[in-house]
């Protein structure tokens, strides 16, 4: 039995479930990930031998000639623009169709255009053949990364992606390997097929094209969780393309962690370009020849396992934020140190220490952007980071041998001998191969500290807007429970319960509810809720949720709390964080800000977190919904997942609760976890209270949220 999609039952979170064989075995059962990973496996396989193909084939079609370096340049070229072009549109893409098929059309399509390839002399045709299939892979790139935390639970996404990552980066070696033999093989199997006697670089082609048929028919296998299934519903209205391409880059755009991601990403694969494009080259200065560069590929593809194998037992230790910079700064560090090698044996520890270094920041950053795009424009999200990894990959490998071509290679001097063959005198020069390596390098460490501060100052502000613990919540004496949750989870009857809980051991117990607590708070409530108001923007709905806290922590919450009372409230901040924030595309980041200023800093104790899917909620509450209800059932299931984000963000301060349980066990477990946070009565203020208090209770009662059997208003956020 496969285990619910992530997202489906809980909060996600980027912690890894172990590192043990056991871990990776548990997670090879599931059927449809394990077809996932083969199907990536024989894929990325063959697309690597398929790319050292088509270069080889370039260079067989015109010779060793100049129009031949510049016909490599030109097929570079073809793979970078369908990337920079289409990636973030393709997204837009993947989040309205199918995933699973959008994938297996991807791989047919490839696998019949690579297939005619060899049949070609015209380098025009080999271009647009390479356009195309890059096309189709700027589409399946995202849709197979939207599609993979859906199979698993996630508690084993990092695990997932590390073998993801393994199976997809760490098939370079073993693809120049396989090149390399299939082109050994290809003079024997002439015999059967006469067209290798004169292409044989059609094997290799042609093995590439049978790795997509095959790959298409293991997606083919893949059984979607209901999520993924009910993503795109026939009846829902859907937004246009080009709202939803907006939603995407204005969601990567004003995420800092994400934007800083992206950008130090495509640092670190933009050096691994310039290695991967000058290798041959620095491999003559080491005098090393071809064999020594197969050597250097093999060893960073070692390196780069040895780093994706590492980031699970470092992200137990460390917060995956944490680990990302560093590892580029590594990087950076080993190809500098590699540029200035003497020789190859020399050169091979440092080169080892660059991919290392680049595998762990790799696997980092793409499980951290994993937890944090919703899976409603994660396609978009991904599309954005596929396009800068592609773009910083091939666009390097284009530009590092012109500047090399501009600086001028290295020059030996090597001294004629009258019995033997030339002698290097001065075999170590420096002129552009070790010019532009090093120049990646620093660029690399460059990268590392941008992307190091900028992720120190976004998560210390993250830190900040999460509105944890905090001097406001430490002052007072009293406790402060929240209630949060999707429409219809059942707020209300465990307020209600909880309520005569406390009473029953002697508390002074507030109750209320937001939008509203106070006169002015009920009026706002009113205007916001009002089917009638449908005009209404997503900013000036914040602005009004705001201005309702402002008034209902002065007036009643924070008087409450002074006077050591438990103030029990429907609904707070994180209500206006995941509806506004998330679900109206406001910013999850800005909302927070302005709900801190609101309330002066003040956070729950407690936030009890019922967490039911979407549907069900909907369900619950029947068909007369006001205007926030009838957002529809993609806006909800977006603040769902936010709610959960959130929780595994801070699980501390969240108690979270699959509110489809038994009523009563869902109070006993709310019961308990208050209980233990409720602080020592302090005399007999904690009792009764001054007058203050008294006026600050009734002023809440009178907007309590009343017993469901009198058919009470919603709360809403």
């Amino acid at each position: 039995m496969e285990p619910p999609a992530a997202g489906t039952s809980g909060p996600t979170t980027a912690q890894p479930a172990g590192v043990s064989p056991r871990a990776y075995l548990d997670l090879l059962r599931i059927g449809s990930f394990r077809n996932l990973m083969l199907a990536t496996l024989g894929s990325t396989l063959g697309d690597w031998i398929g790319f050292l193909a088509i270069l080889a084939l370039t260079e067989s079609i015109l010779g060793q000639t100049r129009a031949a370096a510049f016909a490599v340049s030109a097929v570079m070229a073809a793979r970078v623009l369908p990337s920079m072009l289409l990636g973030p549109i393709a997204g837009v893409f993947v989040d309205r169709w199918n995933r699973k098929r959008l994938m297996i059309a991807c791989d047919l399509g490839r696998a019949l255009v690579m297939a005619l390839i060899p049949f070609s002399d015209e380098i025009l045709t080999l271009l647009l053949a390479t356009l195309v299939i890059e096309v189709l892979s700027s589409l399946f790139a995202p849709a197979k990364d939207s599609l993979l935390p859906t199979l698993v639970r996630p508690r084993q996404l990092v695990l997932a992606n590390q073998l993801n990552l393994m199976v997809t980066y760490g098939t370079l070696p073993l693809g120049g390997l396989v090149f390399a033999g299939l082109l050994a093989v290809a003079g024997p199997a002439s015999g059967l097929v006469p067209f290798l006697v004169e292409r044989p670089v059609a094997l290799p082609i042609w093995f590439n094209a049978a790795s997509f048929l095959v790959s298409a028919s293991l997606l083919s296998r893949l059984t979607l969780p209901d999520t993924e299934r009910q993503r795109r519903r026939p009846h829902e209205e859907s937004p246009g393309a080009w709202q939803q391409l907006r939603e995407g880059l204005a969601f990567v755009g004003g995420h800092p962690v994400i934007r800083a991601l992206i950008i130090g990403v495509m640092l670190a694969f933009g050096s691994a370009g310039v290695v991967i494009s000058t290798g041959q080259f620095y491999a003559n200065v080491l005098n090393a020849g071809s064999q020594g560069f197969g050597i250097l590929v093999g060893v960073v593809g070692f390196g780069l396992l040895i780093g994706l194998a590492a980031a699970a037992p470092l992200s137990s230790r460390m917060a995956p934020e944490r680990l990302f910079a560093p590892g580029i700064g590594i990087a950076g560090a080993g190809l500098i140190a590699t540029a200035l090698m003497p020789s190859l044996a020399w050169a091979v520890p440092s080169a080892l220490l660059m991919g290392s270094g680049a595998g762990v920041s790799f696997i980092v950053g793409y499980t951290i952007l994993q937890s944090r795009a919703d899976d409603r424009i994660r396609g978009r999200t991904f599309g954005a980071f596929n396009s800068g990894v592609r773009v910083a990959i091939f666009g390097s490998t284009t530009a590092a041998p012109f500047l090399i071509g501009v600086i001028g290679r290295e020059r030996r001097v090597i001294e004629q001998t009258v019995d033997g063959p030339p002698v290097l005198v001065y075999p170590y020069a420096i002129g552009g191969v070790r010019l532009t390596l090093v120049l990646a390098g620093v660029l690399a460490l460059i990268g590392a500290g941008f992307t190091g501060r900028a992720l120190t100052r976004a998560l210390a502000r993250e830190r900040d807007l999460q509105l944890g613990v905090d001097e406001v919540a430490a002052q007072h004496p009293g406790l402060f429970v929240v209630f949060e949750g999707g429409d219809g989870s059942g707020k209300t009857t465990q307020i209600r319960l909880l309520r005569s809980a406390m009473q029953r051991v002697g508390r002074v117990v507030v109750v209320t509810r937001e939008p509203g607590g106070t006169p002015i708070g009920e009026s706002v409530r009113r205007v916001l809720l009002a089917s009638e108001h449908d005009a209404m923007g997503g900013r000036a709905e914040a602005l009004l949720y705001a201005a309702a806290r402002a008034q209902h922590v002065d007036e009643v919450i924070v008087p409450a709390l002074a006077c050591g009372q438990v103030v029990l409230s429907d609904r707070f901040v994180d209500s206006s964080i995941v509806y506004q924030g998330a679900g109206r595309g406001l910013g999850e980041e800005q909302v927070a800000e302005l709900n801190r200023w609101a309330t002066d800093g003040l956070v729950p104790d407690l936030v009890v977190l019922l967490d039911v899917d979407a549907d069900e909620g909907l369900r619950r509450v029947g068909e007369a919904r006001d205007r926030l209800e009838s957002a529809g059932a993609d806006f909800h299931r977006t603040v769902i997942e936010a709610y959960r984000r959130r929780a595994a963000e801070d699980p501390e301060r969240y108690l979270v609760l699959d509110a489809t349980r038994p009523v009563e066990e869902l109070h006993a477990a709310v019961r308990d976890a208050v209980l233990a946070r409720l602080p020592a009565p302090a005399g007999d203020r904690a009792a009764a209270g001054d007058a203050d208090a008294s006026d600050a209770a009734d002023a809440a009662d009178s907007a309590a949220v009343p017993d469901p059997a009198s058919a009470p208003p919603r709360t809403e956020p």
